[in-house]
C-alpha cells in the first residue's frame, strides 16, 4: 500500500508490506515496485530479517515411535514465551485418545516456560494413531497452537 498514488519528484513515500511469518524463523522476501521512470521502470526491494515468535516449541511434532502392546512412552516438549510478550499458555487438550495431555510450567522461569508432557497410554491399541495436540494461550495473534502426535503400536511383550 502507497501513502499517496503519486509520489511527485524529489518527494518520499510510503510503503507498507505485511509478510506472513507463520513458522518461519528468518524471512527473504523480494518486492518490486513499479514505476513510471522510463529510466527506471521497477525497483526491487528486498527484505530480509529474523522472525521473533511470541511461542518457541522445542520440537512440532510429537513421535511416540514403534513400540510393542503394553508399554508406556513419555514424550516431553518446551513451550517458551518470547520475553517481552505477555502471553501465557493456559492449557493443553488433545483428539488423540491414546494420548495423556500435561501442561506444567518450568519452576524459576516466570511464567515464560512450560513443559508439555505427553504420554502413550499402554492400553492403546495395536496399530498406527495420530492427532493433534492444542494449546490454548492468551495471545489475540496465535490463540492455539497446534502439535501434531503419531505412534505405532504392535503385538509383543513390553520389555
Amino acid at each position: 500500500m502507497l501513502s499517496a498514488k503519486q509520489v511527485a519528484p524529489g518527494k518520499t513515500g510510503e510503503i507498507e508490506i505485511t509478510v506472513k511469518t507463520d513458522g518461519l524463523t528468518a524471512i527473504n522476501k523480494v518486492v518490486t515496485v513499479s514505476t513510471n521512470d522510463p529510466r527506471q521502470p521497477s525497483v526491487q526491494l528486498t527484505l530480509t530479517g529474523i522472525v521473533e515468535t511470541e511461542f518457541a516449541l522445542s520440537e512440532r511434532n510429537i513421535y511416540f515411535g514403534s513400540n510393542p502392546k503394553g508399554r508406556q512412552v513419555v514424550k516431553e516438549l518446551l513451550i517458551t514465551v518470547h520475553p517481552q510478550r505477555d502471553s501465557k499458555v493456559l492449557g493443553a487438550s488433545t483428539d488423540d485418545v491414546n494420548v495423556a495431555v500435561m501442561l506444567e510450567p518450568v519452576a524459576g522461569s516466570n511464567g515464560k516456560k512450560f513443559r508439555l508432557v505427553a504420554t502413550q497410554k499402554p492400553e492403546t491399541k495395536e496399530g498406527y494413531h495420530f492427532g493433534t495436540i492444542l494449546l490454548k494461550t492468551t495471545s489475540p495473534q496465535i490463540p492455539e497452537l497446534r502439535v501434531s502426535v503419531r505412534g505405532m503400536v504392535f503385538a509383543g511383550q513390553n520389555q
